[in-house]
């Protein structure tokens, strides 16, 4: 097996179709199929089914080809490291987090004379994994809760990542100013039933609530989105809500407020764990020990233990 030849079945995965495979990897398509049937012989199985419409992956072809993106993104953060272009970069990957964005602002102040090239990318959590597995950002920003901790550590694990600890918070309702709720010390989920469900990720609120919660109090109806100023928006205009973890920052001037989530009776813990996650193994360098040290900083001035 050659990296050429992941390359090709990489392309020919995301293409679906052997002609337009062919024509992305500037090779002839009798080529790329030799290729491709040469790679399977070798490895004894068969990775794509071919039809009219195109080709397929296999269920154990679907395995190899997220193993061999994996392989391939390895292989060219090595070449990028060591080819005579090499270029410094720093990428974190994260959560819509304020914390992160203003700690990611005082790394790009001080670092920017050295010409690095900066990437930051809110997501959700798997795509936090998949990103510092793949070794498009150094480090990346999630949390554990009680809930969702086997299946994280699972995924870290399987992943050769770890988890290191940062501070922990509890969950809050996060409203606009002028919200019917706005004026209330404390919020149960029942008192929010009423009103429209805005999140990133509707994943990520099964961390918090069990099943049964979720459905009686119709949380697993919402408006999912993949920006912060479409949340804002939808907090506004529809008197929505989200739920943070508490650790904000400048959203809104102050027009949004957080209020504390009142604790269920379900036996669910709602406190959580803020945390990032790393390569195992790897020492960090100066400019993720900087961002790491600011992030600290910044949730300590704003009440939170690290």
């Amino acid at each position: 097996m050659t990296l050429q030849q992941v390359k090709y079945i990489i392309g020919v995965a995301e293409s679906g179709s052997l002609n337009k495979a062919s024509e992305k990897l500037f090779i002839s398509q009798p080529s790329l199929t030799a290729s491709i049937h040469d790679l399977e012989y070798e490895l004894g199985f068969q990775i794509f089914t071919r039809s009219a419409r195109g080709v397929t992956a296999t269920a154990r072809g679907s395995r190899f080809i997220s193993d061999a993106r994996g392989l391939y993104a390895h292989y060219e953060e090595l070449f990028k490291k060591y080819s005579e272009k090499e270029k410094k970069t720093f990428s974190v990957s994260t959560l819509y987090y304020a914390f992160a964005r203003k700690a990611f602002v005082e790394v790009v102040k001080k670092f920017s004379p050295d010409g690095y090239d900066f990437a930051f990318r809110e997501m959700k959590a798997s795509e936090v994994i998949d990103d510092v597995y793949n070794q498009k950002s150094e480090l990346g920003i999630i949390y554990m809760s009680d809930a969702n901790r086997e299946q994280v550590l699972k995924s870290l694990e399987a992943k050769h990542l770890e988890f290191r600890h940062l501070t922990e918070c509890n969950a809050f309702v996060y409203l606009y100013k002028n919200h019917p709720l706005a004026e209330k010390e404390s919020i149960s989920l029942d008192e929010l039933s009423d009103y429209q469900f805005v999140t990133y990720d509707r994943s990520d609120v099964t961390a918090f609530f069990t099943g049964e919660a979720l459905k009686r109090r119709e949380l697993t109806q919402a408006i999912t989105v993949a920006d912060r100023a479409t949340v804002l928006s939808l907090l506004k205009s529809l008197d929505g809500y989200t739920f943070l973890s508490g650790v904000l920052g400048e959203e809104g001037d102050g027009d949004y407020i957080p209020i504390p989530l009142k604790t269920l009776d379900d036996g669910v813990n709602h406190t959580f764990e803020l945390g990032y996650i790393a390569q195992k193994g790897v020492r960090m360098n100066d400019i993720s020990l900087t961002y790491i040290d600011a992030i600290r900083r910044i949730l300590h001035i704003a009440g939170f233990v690290c």
